[in-house]
């Protein structure tokens, strides 16, 4: 978090696969364009303080954002989304907006899955987002 009215983090684990380790972090973003802004520069310096440079990364979450800027500012630093996913997850009773995406590093992406129905609803107001990566 980057003020005290909203209270934001991320997680952060590595798992192994195929004898290596692939980090993941987890991210929930701020509802107001500057502190996303800010909250990016701020995962920016975790990930060079915490995972080293060309070890396989994910980041993905809520980014509460539909334009380019937070895109723009992660493929500075080597993160790039899907191509071309289009994955509207929000609400989820009727999803017509994208908040939340999937951003990697050091792998390849196979494919991206929205599951849809009432159990999802139930869990909460965004659908969840099920991605598959190769190494």
């Amino acid at each position: 978090s980057d003020h005290r009215f909203e209270q934001r983090g991320l997680l952060h684990v590595e798992v192994g696969a195929h004898g290596r380790q692939v980090h993941v972090i987890v991210v929930h973003l701020g509802l107001i364009p500057g502190s996303r802004v800010r909250q990016v520069a701020q995962l920016q310096r975790f990930i060079e303080r915490e995972v080293p440079p060309g070890a396989p990364l994910v980041v993905a979450g809520d980014f509460n954002d539909w334009g380019l800027q937070i895109k723009r500012m992660l493929a500075g630093f080597g993160l790039y989304e899907f191509d071309d996913a289009r994955a509207f997850t929000y609400p989820a009773r009727l999803p017509l907006a994208q908040l939340d995406h999937v951003y990697v590093r050091g792998l390849t992406p196979l494919g991206l899955h929205v599951p849809r129905g009432r159990i999802w609803w139930r869990m909460s107001d965004h659908l969840p987002l099920i991605a598959e990566f190769r190494l």
